[in-house]
């Protein structure tokens, strides 16, 4: 009788997480649906269902941190600092499960250099470091990936045009930061416009490069080209209206 009930709980088992994982995957879809409505918050309930639903799930815990870091971005306040934490901390999961996943390492350096902004001095540097490395991966494993082409273009304009302060920190503590340069940036922002012409964020960052270079002509170009492109992404009506400003600022 112990044995029959043994391979009854088995079999139960077996059922049951096909089941669970099945139920994940619909909560992923809808997850997916309502993101690309740009319903970010909604977004990120369906996303954390489906994780409890299948906690060792890779796809849950990368659509999650994808999930976390858009809410922070609309939120765009001190408390976007916590969705940005557990995002980094998810893809850190990420990485660990599957570390050929170059979604993963992207996602990694996205959410610390979000985290970056809210952290001074020694950690600011650290962190910077670990967004190099993070983002180098997701390319060096996926190297069409217009996201990590842009993340890495708005890295190296910040590392050379950090300030004098942070450099003499980083100098004096770390031995200095890793190396960018604009002309880099501009580079990796051409290169994430080959593989996505309609990117709004590429173009206006992109512009912005060219600005503190002081190409305004070059600049005005891009700003232009950002405000009349339609919008794809939930921040693009943000660099629309960021473009419109440059674009007085450099002239047309």
């Amino acid at each position: 009788m112990r044995k029959a009930i043994l391979i009854l709980a088995v079999a139960l088992a077996f059922c049951v997480q096909p089941a669970l994982a099945q139920t994940a995957i619909v909560y992923i879809q809808s997850g997916d649906n309502l993101r690309a409505k740009f319903d970010n918050k909604r977004a990120l309930e369906q996303y954390r269902k489906a994780l409890k639903q299948n906690p060792k799930s890779v796809v849950a815990k990368t659509r999650l941190s994808q999930a976390l870091v858009d809410n922070g971005e609309d939120l765009n306040s001190d408390e976007s600092e916590k969705y940005y934490t557990e995002a980094m901390d998810l893809a850190k999961e990420v990485v660990e499960a599957n570390p050929s996943l170059g979604e993963g390492h992207y996602q990694l350096a996205l959410a610390t250099g979000k985290l970056a902004l809210f952290r001074g001095g020694k950690e600011k540097v650290r962190l910077s470091r670990e967004v190099e490395k993070s983002g180098v991966k997701a390319l060096e494993l996926d190297p069409d990936n217009s996201r990590g082409r842009i993340l890495m273009g708005v890295y190296y304009r910040e590392i050379a045009n950090l300030n004098w302060a942070l450099k003499m920190f980083a100098n004096t503590f770390f031995g200095g930061l890793p190396k960018g340069t604009n002309e880099e940036a501009i580079l990796e922002l051409n290169k994430a416009l080959e593989l996505d012409p309609a990117s709004i964020r590429a173009r206006f960052e992109l512009g912005k490069t060219h600005e503190v270079m002081g190409n305004d002509k070059e600049a005005a170009k891009e700003y232009t080209t950002a405000i009349n492109l339609p919008p794809t992404d939930h921040l693009d009506a943000r660099y629309i209206a960021e473009s419109k400003i440059a674009l007085n600022r450099v002239g047309e």
